[in-house]
C-alpha cells in the first residue's frame, strides 16, 4: 500500500518538505497518482491524528496532532510490498499471460494502483519485453488488450518469472497452491515417473514441475471464472496420470494447446530407463577421457586422473549425453551461463572435451550439455582448493610488535586454516622468521629481507571482508608466488594501451576481432587469438549481467597477463544482449586460478548496475581506472 510508504517517508525525513515528484520517482508512478494517494490519506485526517500541510514550491510536510491516534492508524495500514517500476512491468506481464481474454486498461490500472496514463506507459515497456519472445499485445476497441503468441513462448516467459519469484506470480500460487498442496504435487509427479521407470535429472525435473504449477494456476483461474469445461481423454499414460492425480477436476479446464504442450514437454525431457542404449564404444570413450585429463593434469598440475568417483560420474554422464544426441533429445541447463561466468577455465575445458567427443562420435553437443560437463569438472577443482586450505601450512604472521593485533590475526587465520602451524613475529624478527621456514607469510607491510616463502600483505586489524581477501590471496600465491595483494595485482592488469571508448556503431564480432588484434599486434599472444576468442563466444555468449562482457579464448596463449577494456558508448549489432563494458582477457597459458579470481572481481562489478553505468560513462583511461580503484579499493 503506497499510503504507508508515503507516511514512512515523511516520518524518516524528520519534518522536511517533500514534493509529489519525489514520491513519483521513488514509487514509479505519476505525480497525479501520488496526488490521489495523498487525498486518500487526508480523509478523516482529524480522527487519525495528523494532516499534510502543503506549501507552494516546497511540497508537503507531515503534521502530527494526536500521536496516539496517528500511531494506531499507521500500524493498521497494510504492509504490502511496493514494487519497483521494473518489478511492476514483470507483474503486469504475468497478469496478462496467466489470464485468458481481454483486459481493459482501466481495470489493470485499478488492480496495480496506478493511473491510466502510467499504465499506458507501462504497456509500452511490456510490448518491448514480450517482443523478445515473439509475443504481441493485441488491442481491440471496446474490448481491451490480450496477449497473442505460441503456447511454447508464453510458457517460457512464465517459467522465467516463476523462477524469479515474481510477486504477482507468488500471490497466484498461494491462492491456488498452498505449501501442503505444493509438496503433494511434487510427490505425485515423482511417484508417477518412478512407476513408469522414467529417468530425469534434477534440472529437468524442476523445469517440468514449474510448467505443471504454471498450468495448475491457469486452470484454477479458469475454474474460478467458470470457464467452459473441455473434457478429453489423454492417450499418453504419463500425462494421463498427471492430469488425473494432480489436476483432478481442474483437468477439464485445460486447453487443447496446453494439453499438447505438456505432452510434448514430457516426451522431450524424459526417457525410460529400460530403453536400449544406442551402441557406444565404451572403451573408446574411456580412452578419450584418460588421454584428455592426462594432458590437463600436466597443464594445470592437477591430479584429475586420481579422482575415480569424478571420472566414473562424468563417464556415465557422457554416455547418456551421446545417447541423447543420437536420439535427438535435448536437455536444458539454466546454470550454464553462471558456470561459464564463475568457472571460465573449467567451462573452456568442457568445451575442448566436447569438441573431441563431437568429432569422435559424429554428434553435436550444445551449450546446455557443455554446462553439465563443466559442472562435473568443477568438482575436483573445488575439492583441490578445499584440500589446500585443510593441509598442514606453516604460517608466519609479521606485525608491528608480534603481539596484540598479531594474536587477533592468528585467531582469524586459525579459522581459515584449521590444520596450520601459525607463529607470530615482529617486523624486527628477521632471523626468527627465516629460521621458522614458513610456507606462507602474512605481513602488514613489505619485508625488508628476502624469504623463499610468498608474502601476502594484510591489514593489521582484520575485518570480515579480509577473510575472503586472504583466501583469494592464498589461491593466487599458490599459482604465482610473486603476488602479494590480489586487488593491486588485478588493477595492474589494466593499462592505457589496451583501453578504448567505442563511440561508433559496430558489429559485435567486428568489435571483438578489432580489440583482439590489438593484443596480437603487441606480440603478447598467439596470432590465432582473435579467432580463438570468437570460437569461445560462439559456444556461449560472454555478455553477462548489466551488459558486462568478458570475452576470452578457449585456450590461453599469452606471454603476459592483461585485461583489455572497451567502453561501449554506441549501438552494437550482431548480438541479442547489449554490451556496456568489454573486459577482454588474455593470460599466460595455465593460469587457471588468476582467470577465476579475475572473474570474481568482474562478477562484483556486473552485479551493480550503478557501477557499470558509472564506469561506462568514463571518457578516458585515467577516469576509468580512478573509478575502478575507488570501487576495488586499490
Amino acid at each position: 500500500m503506497r499510503q504507508r510508504i508515503i507516511l514512512e517517508e515523511f516520518i524518516n525525513c524528520k519534518e522536511e518538505y517533500l514534493k509529489l515528484d519525489y514520491f513519483a520517482k521513488k514509487l514509479g508512478v505519476s505525480t497525479r497518482t501520488i496526488r490521489n494517494d495523498i487525498k486518500n490519506l487526508e480523509k478523516d485526517y482529524k480522527k487519525n491524528g495528523f494532516y499534510l500541510e502543503y506549501k507552494t514550491r516546497l511540497g508537503y510536510i507531515l503534521k502530527i496532532v494526536d500521536k496516539e491516534n496517528f500511531e494506531k492508524y499507521f500500524n493498521e495500514l497494510p504492509v504490502d510490498i511496493v514494487e519497483s517500476p521494473e518489478q511492476r512491468i514483470d507483474s503486469l506481464i504475468v497478469e496478462l499471460l496467466l489470464k485468458d481474454g481481454y483486459r481493459t486498461i482501466e481495470n489493470l490500472s485499478e488492480q496495480f494502483l496506478i493511473s491510466v496514463s502510467q499504465m499506458k506507459n507501462d504497456l509500452k515497456k511490456v510490448d518491448e519485453k514480450l517482443a523478445e519472445y515473439k509475443i504481441e499485445i493485441e488491442r481491440k476497441p471496446h474490448y481491451g488488450i490480450k496477449v497473442k503468441g505460441s503456447i511454447e513462448d508464453i510458457q517460457e516467459v512464465l517459467r522465467v518469472e516463476y523462477s524469479k519469484l515474481n510477486r504477482n506470480f507468488m500471490e497466484y500460487r498461494m491462492e491456488f497452491i498452498d505449501k501442503t498442496k505444493l509438496i503433494k504435487i511434487k510427490s505425485i509427479v515423482n511417484e508417477i515417473l518412478k512407476k513408469y521407470e522414467i529417468e530425469i535429472n534434477i534440472t529437468e525435473l524442476e523445469e517440468l514441475l514449474a510448467h505443471i504449477i504454471i498450468l495448475y494456476i491457469k486452470t484454477g483461474i479458469r475454474e474460478k471464472n467458470d470457464s467452459i469445461k473441455l473434457e478429453k481423454k489423454e492417450e499418453n499414460q504419463v500425462l494421463g496420470e498427471i492430469l488425473k492425480n494432480v489436476f483432478k477436476e481442474k483437468r477439464y479446464y485445460f486447453t487443447q494447446r496446453e494439453n499438447d504442450y505438456l505432452r510434448n514437454l514430457i516426451k522431450s525431457k524424459i526417457k525410460n530407463t529400460k530403453m536400449t542404449t544406442i551402441n557406444v564404444d565404451k572403451n573408446k570413450l574411456k580412452r578419450i577421457m584418460h588421454d584428455y585429463f592426462s594432458e590437463i593434469d600436466k597443464r594445470y598440475k592437477t591430479n584429475l586422473l586420481d579422482e575415480e568417483e569424478f571420472l566414473k560420474l562424468l563417464y556415465i554422464h557422457i554416455l547418456a549425453l551421446i545417447d541423447r544426441s543420437k536420439r535427438n533429445q535435448s536437455v536444458s541447463n539454466p546454470f550454464s551461463e553462471k558456470i561459464s561466468q564463475q568457472y571460465p577455465t573449467v567451462f573452456n575445458l568442457a568445451i575442448q572435451l566436447s569438441k573431441i567427443i563431437e568429432k569422435e562420435y559424429d554428434i553435436k553437443i550444445d551449450q546446455n550439455e557443455i554446462g553439465f560437463i563443466a559442472t562435473h569438472i568443477a568438482v575436483p577443482f573445488e575439492k583441490r582448493q578445499k584440500d589446500n586450505f585443510n593441509k598442514k601450512y606453516k604460517i608466519a604472521i609479521v606485525c608491528s610488535s608480534g603481539g596484540g593485533s598479531a594474536f587477533l590475526i592468528k585467531i582469524r587465520l586459525s579459522e581459515i586454516f584449521p590444520n596450520a602451524e601459525i607463529e607470530n613475529f615482529s617486523l624486527l624478527d628477521e632471523r626468527d622468521v627465516i629460521s621458522f621456514d614458513p610456507d606462507i607469510i602474512f605481513s602488514i607491510r613489505e619485508l625488508s629481507f628476502k624469504t623463499k616463502a610468498p608474502v601476502v600483505l594484510i591489514n593489521e586489524i582484520l575485518d570480515d571482508l579480509d577473510n575472503l581477501s586472504i583466501k583469494e590471496s592464498v589461491m593466487l600465491v599458490d599459482s604465482m608466488s610473486d603476488i602479494k595483494n590480489p586487488k593491486d595485482y588485478i588493477l595492474s592488469l589494466f593499462n592505457k594501451n589496451n583501453f578504448r571508448c567505442i563511440k561508433d556503431s559496430k558489429d559485435y564480432k567486428e568489435l571483438l576481432y578489432s580489440m583482439a588484434q590489438e593484443i596480437v599486434d603487441e606480440g603478447i599472444c598467439s596470432e590465432t587469438y582473435p579467432d580463438d576468442v570468437w570460437e569461445r563466444e560462439e559456444c556461449l555468449s560472454t555478455i553477462y549481467k548489466n551488459g558486462v562482457a568478458i570475452p576470452h579464448p578457449i585456450e590461453m596463449t599469452g606471454s603476459k597477463n592483461i585485461i583489455s577494456v572497451g567502453l561501449v558508448q554506441a549501438s552494437v549489432k550482431g548480438t541479442e544482449r547489449v554490451p556496456k563494458i568489454i573486459f577482454m582477457i588474455s593470460l599466460i597459458k595455465g593460469n587457471l586460478e588468476i582467470h577465476k579470481q579475475i572473474s570474481k572481481y568482474l562478477d562484483k562489478i556486473m552485479n551493480s548496475k550503478e557501477l557499470v553505468d558509472m564506469l561506462n560513462k568514463s571518457q578516458s583511461y585515467e577516469e576509468f581506472i580512478y573509478k575502478l580503484k575507488i570501487y576495488i579499493g586499490g
